[in-house]
């Protein structure tokens, strides 16, 4: 895959939608009090847990050959 294969959607996606959720979430815990509070601990996490979700390296299926 080279540069000129991705476009602004693939390279912008993922942060426009973490960004959003966030703030989302921000905006609403401090504005609402109940359960707002859990949602917006909820979507300020995301931040959080997306990029630890990338970090944890996978294991190969035993199904699919090895390269």
């Amino acid at each position: 895959m080279s540069r000129r294969d991705l476009g602004a959607r693939a390279v912008f996606g993922a942060p426009l939608v973490i960004a959003v959720l966030s703030l989302t979430g921000l905006v609403g815990a401090l504005l609402a009090d109940g359960a707002w509070d859990w949602i917006g601990a909820g979507l300020l996490s995301v931040c959080l847990i997306v990029p630890a979700a990338r970090l944890i390296p996978r294991r190969p299926s035993p199904r699919q050959p090895r390269a």
